[in-house]
């Protein structure tokens, strides 16, 4: 499988999946489910974005399937 050559953010996922829980989900997640956080500065304080593979945008669709099927 080839390296994937882009990633979303967590606001794209938002958007995409119509949900608002994408950071709780992520919490859940690992680089190996496609899941990362990006840092755009060397400052110690720097605020971090959430940032999702193609790969890792399925899986957060998987896991809200599972979340929704849960509620029924």
């Amino acid at each position: 499988m080839a390296a994937p050559s882009m990633v979303f953010t967590g606001r794209y996922a938002a958007l995409r999946l119509c949900v608002d829980l994408i950071e709780e989900l992520a919490e859940q997640m690992s680089p190996e489910d496609g899941c990362f956080s990006i840092i755009d500065s060397l400052d110690e304080t720097a605020e971090s974005v959430i940032a999702f593979t193609p790969w890792g945008l399925d899986r957060l669709n998987e896991m809200l399937d599972e979340r929704r099927s849960q509620l029924i």
